[in-house]
């Protein structure tokens, strides 16, 4: 892998669902490109499994979360990442205050699809990686003030709402690589 691959980062509250399943499916959609993706959660839980739910589901999303174990973003310097994902606004706020990460590289998950799908993405067909940081720099720009969509925790909910939560982690996921390195999923 190249020195500066482009550093991706997603966030959720403990580091046990949402992040790792944005997580582990960026990292199987950009094999083999220079992109490295890492997770974080807001609470510093130690480096516990992922959550029960995470790990049943894995299977169905085509991933192995067995060696996953939870990272605070106190524990991680988010200063030179490329693009910090979280999924409720909380995230992206302690990615700033507590991991350092620069405002104008951090998103919710839903925010930066949509900002990207309104804003268009770099098509010129060379480096993907720079086409990336162009199409971040340019959703930032486009942000408007207010309002962040965002994926609510599916902690203490009902099966139906873990599947749900994930399928839309993965739906939106799938999307970002394909706007962002022009990924497509098989």
């Amino acid at each position: 892998m190249p020195a500066d691959p482009f550093d991706i980062v997603f966030i959720c509250t403990g580091n046990r669902f949402r992040s790792v399943i944005g997580e582990g499916l960026m990292k199987r959609l950009t094999e083999g490109m220079p992109v490295r993706t890492t997770s974080a959660g807001t609470l510093d839980l130690g480096p516990v499994e992922a959550l029960p739910e995470a790990l049943e589901l894995a299977p169905s999303l085509d991933l192995d979360l067995t060696e996953h174990r939870a990272r605070s973003v106190r524990n991680v310097d988010l200063t030179d990442a490329d693009l910090v994902l979280g999924f409720e606004y909380q995230h992206l706020a302690a990615a700033v205050t507590e991991g350092e990460a620069r405002r104008e590289r951090t998103f919710t998950v839903p925010e930066l699809v949509m900002l990207l799908e309104e804003g268009g993405t770099a098509t010129d067909g060379g480096d993907p990686v720079a086409e990336a940081g162009r199409a971040v720099q340019r959703a930032d720009d486009a942000r408007p003030g207010g309002h962040r969509p965002e994926i609510p925790d599916p902690l203490g909910g009902s099966p139906e709402v873990f599947r749900g939560t994930a399928l839309e982690v993965r739906a939106l996921t799938e999307r970002l690589a394909e706007l962002l390195f022009g990924v497509r999923s098989s």
